[in-house]
């Protein structure tokens, strides 16, 4: 945890100070929207890139402060409305089952200590092999939450939401390391947390604020030939978290190793980043190797990558289906226009390509995963924040007068009378009077409070809306209604009904049994789960070998879940 704490540190110490500005031209020009050097990750790719004299021009002190505290505020925001879920039960949902594994580990953690719960891994009652697929720095981050005080969900909650929020303030210091003014900056991040994508399911995304922080700390280690003793103590702590945190940290990390490599050939920085990834990486497949084993890993990615018997259309018609529930219209139809900014634009081209080409790897190699999980695309999220960042920066800067990059040559004028030459110079009179307008103070604040009360809105919406309701509330039933109503005396198996529910792990940890799949053949054999027995049902979607209504004879419901005995269930049976 030292090593994260160093970690925050640095980036509190480069979010908050500014560095100072080596020429007089550009300290003039500091203002919002100053961005006039070629600060991206292409300005340099060769051995001499640390020599170069390009640097990111930052404004003044004040203008600087007054943007970190607006992503603060965003971050605040943010939070705010997650408070409400801290203490909301695992359901059935991609969280809950996910997050509901953490609370079978932390429990069997605490019951059994290290050695008893394989290092953190054990997740019985719902297996007895240990699940150690992924590296392991949320177990130890749950592990050390699960010391606070009471005895509740909040403890494996909380650390999944911390590292969402710190999606935030990573993403806006990679972008302001490319050098996007803060409007766009503040703006770009607006737009992606206002997506279901990320207020939904971050949590899950637990790695990304750690691969954004590095990114950002790799962007200006790239740029600057003597960084402070501080900022290499960041890199390297930002390093080993990002290999111990998940898979797409550990490849994340060395792709961007390879990055700085480019830049800066062998020297002290390149060394002690990439001995922290070493480190980080060793530390990993001890404990993934050394409690799963090769075989299990091995058919875990076996699973991921050809586990499926999708066709290749049915593959591209489900992810179009996964984007178009987790993304507005709005940012659909936006983002290919920023991803060719992004990729156009020398700043950022060459993170944003390997940023495009990791997602696409991910996705079409792992494409079993990509399959059954909604959420499997989110290292396109990067993509979409780096992409809006400068496509937004370049509007900025031509509605400005201040852009990023040099200008285009000017349209030539149009000469002549009539309603043809006022037609042509219509066009050209809009953009001039546009750019008056937003180079106005008053104009850019008033465009800056309407945007972002659109935001909020929108972010509202979303919130207290019908997607939060179906994504969150609703599943959340689940989870409150066996955490309510205890299995029957004597049970040995949490048993669910229908293929509605799958991997219930949120039921095993409530119940602490085994879940089972009640069957035909099971309400059949010899000898019968016990009359008494609960089953877990979703009545909006029965099992279909049911003939009759078991509605009368339910125990306890919470929305469309239900808990019925398998003497009820039997009875509605349809005959063999």
């Amino acid at each position: 945890m030292s090593g994260a704490m160093s970690t925050v540190a640095e980036l509190f110490r480069m979010w908050g100070m500014v560095d100072r500005v080596r020429d007089t031209a550009g300290r003039q020009r500091g203002i919002d929207g100053a961005t006039t050097a070629d600060a991206g990750p292409t300005g340099a790719t060769g051995p001499t890139a640390p020599t170069s004299t390009a640097t990111v021009p930052y404004p003044g002190r004040r203008v600087e402060r007054r943007g970190w505290w607006m992503v603060g505020a965003l971050t605040a925001t943010v939070a705010m409305t997650w408070i409400p879920w801290l203490n909301a039960p695992f359901g059935d949902n991609h969280l809950g089952r996910i997050i509901g594994r953490y609370a079978l580990h932390l429990r069997n953690l605490q019951q059994q200590g290290l050695l008893g719960s394989q290092f953190g891994a054990d997740w019985q009652p719902y297996a007895s092999a240990p699940y150690a697929h992924h590296p392991p720095l949320l177990n130890l981050l749950t592990a050390l939450t699960g010391l606070l005080p009471g005895d509740g969900e909040y403890q494996v909650w909380l650390p999944a939401y911390l590292l969402a929020l710190l999606i935030i303030p990573a993403g806006a210091a990679l972008l302001r390391g490319f050098g996007i003014r803060w409007s766009a900056t503040l703006l770009a991040l607006g737009l992606m947390v206002a997506t279901p994508f990320y207020w939904v399911y971050s949590p899950l995304m637990f790695d990304l604020g750690l691969i954004l922080a590095l990114s950002a700390i790799v962007v200006r280690l790239r740029a600057r030939p003597d960084p402070s003793p501080g900022l290499v103590a960041a890199a390297c702590a930002t390093a080993l978290l990002s290999t111990l945190v998940s898979w797409p940290g550990m490849v994340s990390a060395a792709v961007l190793g390879l990055w700085l490599f480019a830049a800066r050939r062998i020297d002290r920085v390149t060394v002690l980043v990439g001995a922290s990834m070493l480190a980080g990486l060793v530390l990993s497949l001890a404990f993934v190797v050394g409690v799963t084993g090769l075989t299990l890993l091995g058919g875990q990615a076996e699973l991921r990558s050809t586990g499926g018997s999708h066709t290749v259309w049915r593959f591209l018609r489900r992810q179009a289906y996964f984007a178009s529930s987790l993304l507005p219209v709005w940012y659909l139809g936006a983002l290919p226009l920023a991803m060719v900014a992004g990729l156009l634009d020398r700043r950022s081209r060459g993170y944003l390509a390997m940023a495009t080409g990791f997602t696409v790897l991910w996705v079409v190699g792992l494409n079993n995963g990509a399959y059954m999980h909604s959420y499997w695309s989110y290292p396109g999220l990067v993509v979409g924040l780096v992409g809006m960042g400068v496509l937004l920066d370049r509007v900025a800067g031509r509605l400005s007068g201040r852009p990023g990059e040099a200008p285009a040559a000017p349209i030539p004028p149009v000469t002549g009378n009539g309603p043809r030459a006022a037609l042509r110079r219509a066009p050209r009179t809009v953009a001039r009077t546009t750019s008056r307008l937003a180079a106005r103070r008053p104009a850019r604040v008033a465009v800056t409070v309407l945007i972002g009360a659109a935001l909020g809105t929108y972010l509202g919406t979303l919130v207290l809306g019908p997607v939060g309701q179906r994504l969150l509330a609703e599943p959340a039933r689940a989870g409150r209604l066996v955490a309510a109503h205890p299995p029957s005396v004597g049970q040995r198996y949490a048993w669910v009904a229908g293929p509605a529910i799958t991997s219930p792990r949120w039921l095993a940890y409530y119940w602490q049994l085994t879940p089972q799949m009640l069957t035909p053949e099971i309400l059949r054999s010899d000898p019968v789960p016990g009359a008494g027995d609960l089953v877990l049902v979703n009545l909006e979607r029965p099992p279909d070998w049911l003939s009759g209504s078991i509605e009368a004879g339910v125990v306890a419901r919470d929305g469309p879940y239900a808990l019925v005995p398998v003497a009820t269930v039997r009875n509605a049976l349809t005959p063999s």
